[in-house]
C-alpha cells in the first residue's frame, strides 16, 4: 500500500507540472504530440531536480527547526530546575578540569591563569542594561578576564554597552548557547518540560490554509473546468492563464510540505 500510494503521489506531482506546460505548449505548437513529448520531458527534469534540491535541504531545515525547538525547552527546563549550576558545573568540567561552582556562576580557571565566569540569567525575559549593571555590580571588584551570560534574549543596547568594561564580555542568547555551549561540548542538559506557542492568525497563516494539501483536488478541477471551456470560447488565453496558476495552487499545495503539517491524534 506504501508504494502505491507513493506512486500515486508521484504520478500526481508529474501530472501537475506536466499539465502547466502543456496548456501554454498547445498556443506555440501546432502539434499535439510535440506539446505532449516536451511537457513530459519537462515535468521530469523539473522532479529530477526537485529531488536533489529537496534531499539536500530537507535534512537541514529538519535539523534547525528540531535545535530551535530544543533550545527552547532546554532553556525552559533549566530555568525551573533547582540544579541547574550543576549541569553548567559539569558541562565546564567535561572541558576544564578546575571548573567551581560559586553561588551564582560557575568560575573556570585556565591553565594560563586567565579566569572566566559562566552566568546563566535563567529569566524568561529580554536581558536588559539594567540586568548587566546588576550582574556586574554584584560581582565588585573580582579579577577577571571574561564574562560569559547565557539568557533568553537580549536588549539590542547590550552589545555595544558590554565594550565600556575592562574585561571581555559575551551575551548569548537561547540559541546562541545551545550552539556554542550545548553543541560545542556535545553536553545536553535533560529536558524536563516543554511548551506550545499559540501565535495569532497572521498571513503566513492565510497562506497556509491556502495551500494546504486538501485544497490540492479544488484547484485540479478548477484548472481543468477552464482549460476545457478554452476550446470552446473566445479569448481562451484567459482560461490558459488562470487554469495554469491554479496547477500551480495545485502542485504547491501538494508538494510544499511547509503548508501541509498533519495532525495526528487519537480520540480514543
Amino acid at each position: 500500500m506504501k508504494l502505491l500510494l507513493f506512486i500515486f503521489q508521484k504520478f500526481l506531482k508529474l501530472s501537475l507540472i506536466f499539465f502547466i506546460f502543456f496548456i501554454w505548449l498547445k498556443f506555440i505548437t501546432k502539434s499535439l504530440w510535440l506539446s505532449i513529448f516536451i511537457s513530459t520531458i519537462a515535468a521530469i527534469i523539473i522532479e529530477i531536480i526537485s529531488y536533489i534540491f529537496t534531499n539536500k535541504n530537507r535534512s537541514k531545515q529538519t535539523l534547525k527547526i528540531k535545535e530551535k525547538e530544543a533550545a527552547e525547552n532546554i532553556f525552559l527546563s533549566l530555568s525551573t530546575s533547582h540544579s541547574y549550576l550543576d549541569f553548567f558545573l559539569q558541562l565546564a568540567l567535561s572541558r576544564h578540569s578546575s571548573s567551581i561552582k560559586k553561588k551564582d556562576y560557575i568560575q573556570i580557571n585556565h591553565r594560563d591563569k586567565t579566569k572566566v565566569l559562566l552566568y546563566p540569567f535563567l529569566q524568561l525575559k529580554k536581558f536588559s542594561l539594567n540586568d548587566l549593571l546588576t550582574l556586574t555590580t554584584n560581582l565588585g571588584k573580582e579579577k577577571i578576564d571574561k564574562l560569559v551570560i547565557t539568557c533568553f534574549e537580549y536588549e539590542k543596547e547590550v552589545i555595544p554597552f558590554i565594550r565600556n568594561f575592562e574585561y571581555e564580555i559575551l551575551v548569548l542568547d537561547r540559541f546562541d548557547t545551545y550552539s556554542h555551549l550545548y553543541k560545542e561540548y556535545d553536553f545536553y542538559p535533560e529536558i524536563t518540560m516543554t511548551y506550545k506557542k499559540e501565535g495569532k492568525l497572521t498571513i503566513k497563516d492565510l497562506i497556509a490554509f491556502s495551500f494546504n494539501k486538501s485544497r490540492t483536488k479544488g484547484y485540479i478541477f478548477a484548472s481543468l473546468l477552464l482549460f476545457a471551456t478554452s476550446f470552446f470560447v473566445k479569448l481562451n488565453i484567459y482560461y490558459c492563464i488562470v487554469s495554469s496558476i491554479l496547477l500551480l495552487f495545485a502542485l504547491i499545495s501538494y508538494i510544499n510540505p511547509k503548508y501541509n503539517n498533519s495532525l495526528k491524534k487519537e480520540i480514543i
